[in-house]
């Protein structure tokens, strides 16, 4: 069932409400328990609504000659983002297969054989940090047209308003991913015009992971990652009788 959970997140854009797994599958209490493993989901709590966040450990290969002995998938970056490439007539250097005796033995061993490729790409865009460029801290801080980067425009990475992408915002800073800084840096790391529309929710679901994965490391280890105040809306769903009045 774990597979099956993970495929429904990835088909909505990488992240449900937790309230509507729960209540929605049909499995009580086995659903909390199956969201809790923090290898393959994240619960996050962005402004009070607890959501969970598909993720995996499985990346793209990033070494042109790999002779193949790597445990990362062998797939041209173009065709996983696209489905397509336009390099395909001419002779692609990189596979077009997932279903590769490398790339399959690797989705299986993953549990993630049964996602359509638009379902892997947005798992892999939200998990794997060399597919897009990250988001500039410098530029979110301070004020003037980059904050505090020094690099202004010519910075690698994306100038966009980190609280736009959670919810709505009318600071001064960049809120379209086709505003000339954040489109220079999007086509230098070979992002398509064509995602431009999920980016939004790629990159919530990217600062969700971060922020749950900063939060593990800055527990005492003998306490629950996801026992924060927001979160406990969930067990105390699972346990109402113990809920406070």
């Amino acid at each position: 069932m774990e597979s099956e959970i993970l495929k429904i997140i990835c088909a909505n854009q990488g992240s449900v409400d937790t309230d509507y797994l729960i209540l929605n599958l049909g499995l009580g209490d086995a659903t909390y328990d199956i969201i809790s493993n923090q290898d393959r989901f994240a619960l996050s709590c962005p402004f009070g609504q607890p959501k969970v966040v598909a993720r995996t450990r499985l990346k793209l290969c990033r070494v042109r000659e790999c002779p193949g002995s790597c445990r990362a998938l062998h797939l041209c970056k173009k065709f996983l983002l696209t489905g397509s490439c336009p390099f395909t007539r001419t002779g692609c250097r990189f596979s077009h297969e997932l279903d590769s005796d490398h790339n399959a033995g690797l989705l299986r061993e993953h549990e993630l054989e049964s996602l359509s490729r638009a379902e892997l790409c947005t798992l892999l865009l939200q998990s794997d940090n060399w597919l897009l460029p990250d988001i500039c801290h410098n530029y979110n801080n301070g004020g003037g047209e980059f904050g505090l980067c020094q690099e202004g425009f010519a910075c690698k990475r994306l100038h966009i308003c980190e609280r736009f992408l959670n919810r709505d915002c009318t600071c001064s800073k960049a809120h379209d991913f086709n505003a000339p800084q954040p489109y220079k840096s999007l086509q230098e790391k070979g992002v398509p015009e064509d995602l431009t529309h999920s980016l939004k929710s790629v990159y919530a679901n990217i600062l969700a992971l971060k922020y749950t994965d900063r939060r593990q490391q800055n527990l005492p280890n003998n306490t629950d990652a996801n026992s924060n105040t927001c979160c406990n809306r969930i067990y105390y769903f699972r346990h109402p009788n113990k809920r406070p009045t």
